[in-house]
């Protein structure tokens, strides 16, 4: 089976179905990513794979609401799924079975779909996006890749409308005019006016044709026509049109592209809102030579058009358009078209307040990097890169940056190789790599220092490949899509894997024992330790993974402690930790205990995760807050509980936690239990949030009412409440005027009320000075006032 990529099933199952209503399609195979001739193992495997996938992603804060919403719905139908027919999907056999009672169902529909194509979109041989998404949604059992299938024999492809002209640059008397000139030349349009026949020709982004054209739509072709003209007899309307066009060029700075054009879709438009069919306005923009791949796309996009057209924005609006945009360099090159005084002083001044907040930005970035704040450098820098999106140096210097480097670097024993595991920082998101690298001796200092032993989305890798009887580095790095990679942050350990997987036996009057031991163990102790008496008894092994100890009471309790030993570089010899394992004349194991606990906070929520020893099915969970109002709690979940939530998710509150796990078993005889494993994981730092309520009056000074809020107690804190006009937001108190500076006790809600300048646009914005606190912005329309 092949290795699930993240990355290519939100693109190719996710994406199609964002923003669909009604059943998701019934392709289950494609929903979970299984092929159907995977064994049940591998199925197995797919399965919890995917379901981890989907609780992560449904989770995530990085994605919108729109595809977030795909995953909640897989879950649910998840869930519905496995309520119907429980066990029998843990088996192949019923995924082929549903898969060919479905074949036939699936081609009749595919079948419909291509004919429904045909009839509606076979003449354009073109579909936009948001028609296809309707066709998705009709054939809503269909797979986005059997949609793909009916698009492939219908031979109709998605294209996505052309923002079209909507003015010809020319007053409307004198295009008029000059349209009425071009039919009396008996010409197509502009290019032919210019250029004589053509066989054909192309418009809608730039102009070429065949036969070739070197001068193109240009002054200097209209001359060479003009000089053309000029030796023929008669033909009055073309040296009329002709000299339109000159003065248009000339005085006006028309673009004859964009005229060109505009003139072609002049009665395609016409004819659109008389109600012709697609085929009338193929064939009439057919006659004029435009490419046919051309032609296709203009009918489709003026079909898609709606409303009436507007004059375009221009000057200072245009200006401050682009601005709030973040088209920086686009709104410099507008201002140097303004041609009146005042409007041009006022754009370059808002352009220059622009360009120096975007210089800032970029000097605090270069300034966190130097500190070794990568996070506040790509924040920063990243903030400067909305500012000027068109700026392709921002973006490529923004590429540069490395992530922050990972965070709590751990190396523990785990089997017969090592566990490291680390934690992501905020900077980090889906698209996030990890590798993860070793060296003998010592940590690696950069990312090919050493044997790479991982790399991919996971924040835990074992490592099962490292030598034991030494000391072993480890470094973590972190890299974003196409990234460099972060500062190392790592870990060492001495590689002394104990013994795992011990079991023991009692057969024909002895105890028998058995492990699992690293490859490179010199040899195993065994020694017994009875009950109450002073020594111990060493006890032979037999082949260094296994003892039968003969002269035990196998009717009293005794412990066994068993020691793997291993070989320095140095030819000395050391011991690994020794692992008890008690004999009853009861039970014939004791149960092992979780490894490895682990824990991560996702808002309230903390996910807890580690390792099962091998054939527990149950654990339970025990948990307190510090926060005396919060309170704990304890549950007890299946092992296929675990795995289906991808961890253990318990509500766990803002405060420090102290969590403890233990193995649960069943027997005829009662049950049994592990000692605990624990952790406490430090609490979440507090959040405090606002919204803002402004109450506009007709007479005398507005005001607003901001509420602040705390998810948990702050007793003292500095808020400032800071106005900032322009259109751009402030992001420090220092980029606008304070209207309210107080030390309050958050302990409750908060309301202050604040006058409200006259003068729009501007920002209102709340900042608080308190170290460890998380301000929660509102939505940006409490935010702007425009």
């Amino acid at each position: 089976m092949q290795p699930f990529d993240p990355k290519a099933y939100e693109r190719e199952v996710v994406r199609p179905l964002r923003g669909r209503s009604g059943r998701l399609p019934d392709d289950l195979l494609t929903r979970y990513a299984v092929e159907p001739g995977c064994s049940d193992a591998e199925l197995a495997q797919r399965l919890t794979q995917i379901r981890s996938h989907w609780n992560k992603s449904a989770q995530s804060t990085a994605k919108s609401s729109f595809t977030t919403s795909v995953y909640k719905a897989f879950l649910r139908e998840d869930e519905e799924l496995r309520r119907a027919h429980g066990d029998a999907m843990s088996g192949m056999s019923w995924w082929r079975n549903r898969n060919n009672d479905r074949a036939g169902a699936s081609k009749e529909q595919i079948d419909e779909l291509v004919g429904m194509l045909k009839a509606n979109f076979g003449e354009l041989g073109l579909i936009t996006p948001g028609q296809l998404a309707t066709m998705r949604e009709t054939f809503g059992q269909l797979a986005p890749a059997e949609v793909d299938q009916a698009l492939d024999k219908a031979g109709v492809q998605t294209a996505t409308p052309r923002e079209l002209p909507k003015t010809s640059g020319l007053s409307e008397t004198l295009f008029r005019r000059l349209k009425a000139l071009l039919g009396d030349a008996e010409v197509t349009g502009i290019p032919e006016l210019l250029h004589g026949k053509l066989e054909s020709y192309r418009l809608l982004v730039e102009f070429d044709s065949t036969p070739s054209s070197p001068t193109g739509l240009t002054a200097k072709a209209i001359r060479q026509a003009i000089d053309r003209e000029n030796r023929r007899s008669g033909n009055q309307a073309a040296r009329e049109a002709l000299g339109i066009l000159n003065t248009a060029l000339g005085k006006d700075g028309a673009d004859l592209r964009l005229l060109a054009l505009y003139h072609l879709l002049d009665d395609v438009r016409r004819l659109r809102e008389n109600g012709a069919p697609a085929s009338a306005l193929l064939k009439v923009l057919g006659r004029s030579g435009l490419d046919a791949g051309e032609v296709r796309q203009a009918v489709v996009s003026v079909l898609s058009e709606t409303g009436a057209t507007a004059p375009p924005v221009t000057g200072l609006q245009k200006v401050a358009e682009l601005l709030s945009d973040g088209q920086l360099i686009a709104a410099q090159q507008t201002l140097a078209a303004i041609t009146d005084t005042d409007e041009a002083t006022a754009a370059k001044a808002a352009v220059d307040r622009h360009a120096e907040q975007v210089r800032q930005l970029r000097e605090a970035a270069h300034r966190a990097l130097r500190g070794g704040a990568e996070g506040e450098a790509r924040r920063q820098l990243g903030e400067a890169a909305r500012l000027a999106a068109d700026d392709d140096a921002i973006a490529a210097e923004l590429r540069r940056i490395p992530l922050s480097p990972v965070d709590a670097v751990t190396a523990q024993p785990e089997g017969v190789g090592v566990r490291v595991s680390w934690q992501a920082l905020p900077d980090h998101d889906d698209g996030t790599r990890y590798r993860v690298v070793r060296r003998a001796g010592r940590m690696p200092g950069d990312a090919d220092d050493g044997d790479i032993v991982a790399e991919g989305g996971e924040t835990a890798v074992v490592d099962a490949a490292v030598a034991a009887g030494g000391s072993v580095g480890y470094a973590v790095f972190a890299a974003g899509d196409g990234g460099v990679w972060s500062r190392p942050v790592g870990a060492t350990i001495d590689v002394l894997p104990p013994v795992h997987k011990v079991r023991l036996a009692v057969r024909g009057g002895a105890v028998e024992g058995s492990w699992v031991v690293h490859r490179d163990a010199v040899g195993v102790d065994v020694r017994r330790r009875r009950d109450g008496e002073a020594a111990d008894v060493p006890v032979p092994t037999s082949g260094g993974n296994g003892f039968r100890d003969s002269t035990v009471d196998i009717d009293g309790d005794c412990t066994y402690l068993l020691t793997a030993r291993y070989r320095r570089p140095d030819g000395t010899e050391v011991s690994a930790e020794a692992v008890p394992v008690r004999h009853t004349a009861r039970a014939a194991a004791t149960l092992p205990p979780v490894t490895s606990l682990d824990a991560r906070r996702f808002g309230g929520q903390l996910v807890l995760s580690w390792v099962w020893p091998e054939d527990v099915r149950m654990a339970e969970v025990t948990w307190a807050n510090a926060l005396a109002d919060t309170g704990g709690g304890r549950l007890r979940l299946t092992r296929q509980q675990y795995q289906a939530d991808g961890g253990c998710r318990i509500d766990a509150g803002p405060g420090t936690v102290r969590a403890q796990v233990s193995a649960i078993a069943t027997a005829d005889n009662g049950e049994s239990r592990s000692l605990p494993a624990a952790l406490a994981v430090p609490g979440a730092p507090p959040q405090v949030s606002y919204r803002v309520e402004r109450q506009n009056r007709l007479f005398g000074t507005s005001t607003a009412r901001i509420v602040l809020t705390a998810d948990q107690p702050v007793p003292e804190c500095t808020v400032l409440v800071i106005v900032a006009p322009g259109r751009v937001m402030p992001l420090k108190p220092d980029d606008g005027q304070v209207l309210h500076r107080g030390v309050h006790d958050l302990r409750e809600p908060v309301e202050l009320t604040v006058e409200l300048p006259r003068r729009k646009p501007f920002w209102l914005r709340c900042f608080v000075h308190a170290a460890g606190i998380e301000l929660i912005d509102p939505p940006i329309s409490q935010l702007k006032v425009s």
